[in-house]
């Protein structure tokens, strides 16, 4: 009998455990692809500058404080179906990378006390950004408002200035540029983004 009781509690403190490991990764916000926006500009013959943005845009904001967000890089939209194809294809390797993925840590018990209309900047906030496998830091601005009913709209105060050579792109951009035809691609893009997270 004390063997089944020690059984008995040792199965329960297991139980305990995973249910509080679960409540832990639990997602407090869940991003709200229809309301988000994430966008990049390139240039190309020194002074032709074009819009780039992705449809489908994933993330969570966790009661740690752990936030990620994924964009599908599959989803690339250029506005011309030959170069998402080629951006694709050519410089994501969708079928190897098919996401990016951005994470940081922030203070989610701020966040959840933003009241509506509320503003919170946080200045040089640590980034990390995995793209083409290769993880690179950046430092960010980012302004958050409290939404109605504890949702979040957080943007970047200034633009985020990916630069190829730091996730092993140099050579895409190289032959992205001569299947084109064209003189010169900048070897980096400033990005801007507006995401929404509703409170869950």
């Amino acid at each position: 009998m004390k063997q089944q009781s020690k059984i008995l509690v040792l199965t329960t403190a297991t139980a305990a455990l995973f249910s509080i490991a679960a409540t832990t990764a639990q997602a407090d916000w869940n991003l709200n692809n229809d309301q988000s926006s994430l966008f990049y500009l390139t240039t190309k013959n020194i002074d032709i500058t074009e819009l780039n943005t992705f449809d489908r845009l994933h993330g969570s904001i966790n009661t740690d404080g752990s936030a990620e967000v994924k964009v599908d890089l599959v989803s690339v939209e250029t506005f011309i179906p030959i170069r998402d194809e080629r951006m694709r294809e050519m410089f994501f390797h969708v079928d190897t990378f098919p996401t990016a993925n951005v994470t940081m840590q922030v203070d989610a018990n701020a966040l959840a006390a933003l009241n509506p209309g509320e503003r919170m900047v946080f200045a040089e906030q640590d980034v990390e950004l995995t793209l083409n496998g290769e993880t690179q830091s950046y430092k960010l601005n980012l302004a958050v408002v409290g939404l109605v009913d504890g949702s979040l709209q957080i943007s970047n105060l200034e633009p985020l200035v990916v630069e190829t050579a730091h996730h092993d792109l140099t050579d895409e951009v190289e032959a992205l540029r001569a299947i084109a035809g064209i003189d010169s691609i900048t070897h980096n893009a400033p990005v801007n983004f507006n995401l929404v997270f509703d409170k869950n």
